[in-house]
């Protein structure tokens, strides 16, 4: 579905991008990265409103730069930008003639859409005056209004308050099944939520490639061993017994929450080691849990260049 190879764009002398290049031909998958990383610039080179400096990209096996090409792609762009004097009405109607929806199909089409993002309330209202979370919502419908085999979403959820984010999730869960969602997001939890896989960028290079949980697994923390424990409990024998433990390496304690983080040393899963001395030393804990790692520890130590901390 998307091809990138070895893929460069330049703003004047400022490399956006250097080398890139990934595949994607199914699913869910998140762009991550911080500010400036070039998550835009790859969407927009998807899309067909840049083209590549060096290298070449491919969607659906043509030039995005075709106009057949992108008659193909749904594009949501960051901001959601709309023309401000418009009503909602007008700007679907306007949305649906420049996707090529029949004109005896286009009343029966704008209601689906409608329908479907709760935007029946504000038809008569201009751009102006909607709020964010309504004014995404009209963007994105303009990018659905042809089921489009392919959604580009740029910062979707971005400003949104938690309820809103919760309906654009589900909204894209939804339409997982029937196109392929290439999402653009600096919100971590988005993607561990919605992606079933992650590319990670940070200056203008491709970092990580895999599903998050897998990511994840590259933190300090994966394997890492919760006990959580009664007011009695002794914490400081109990850290000073748990680093004992050949497979591990460190302890963490919060002392507001009561608990213990035993990390474990070169990938080794002290769980069991810690459960043995739970039971002879008979400590007083409300509960144990291995974690499964952190996608926020990766991240910044990826994009940073600097060791977990």
């Amino acid at each position: 579905m998307i091809e990138l190879s070895e893929v460069s764009k330049h703003y004047g002398s400022i490399a956006a991008l250097s080398d890139v290049s990934f595949g994607i031909d199914s699913g869910v998958v998140g762009l991550l990265g911080p500010n400036g990383a070039g998550k835009s610039t790859v969407l927009r080179l998807v899309t067909g409103f840049l083209g590549p400096d060096q290298g070449s990209i491919r969607v659906m096996g043509a030039n995005p730069l075709d106009h057949a090409t992108r008659r193909l792609i749904g594009y949501l762009p960051e901001g959601a930008p709309l023309p401000p004097d418009s009503t909602v009405l007008e700007i679907l109607e306007f949305a649906a003639e420049c996707r090529g929806v029949a004109r005896g199909q286009r009343k029966q089409v704008l209601r689906r859409i409608t329908e479907r993002l709760n935007l029946d309330p504000y038809l008569s209202r201009i751009a102006d005056s909607l709020s964010k979370g309504q004014r995404r919502r009209v963007a994105l419908a303009c990018a659905l209004i042809d089921h489009p085999p392919l959604l580009v979403l740029d910062e979707p959820t971005d400003g949104l308050d938690p309820n809103q984010r919760a309906d654009v999730h589900a909204l894209i869960r939804d339409l997982s099944a029937s196109c392929i969602i290439l999402i653009s997001t600096h919100i971590l939890e988005e993607a561990e939520q919605l992606c079933e896989r992650a590319l990670i960028l940070s200056g203008g290079k491709l970092l990580m490639d895999g599903a998050p949980d897998e990511i994840a697994r590259r933190s300090r923390h994966h394997n890492a061993v919760h006990i959580d424990v009664r007011a009695e409990a002794d914490l400081d024998f109990m850290r000073d017994t748990l680093l004992a433990l050949p497979s591990v390496y460190a302890v963490e304690i919060e002392p507001l929450r009561r608990r213990l983080t035993a990390l474990p040393r070169d990938g080794q899963q002290p769980f069991h080691a810690i459960t043995t001395l739970v039971t002879q030393f008979n400590w007083p804990i409300e509960g144990l849990h291995i974690e499964h790692g952190r996608l926020h520890e990766v991240f910044r130590a990826a994009t940073t260049g600097q060791p977990f901390e």
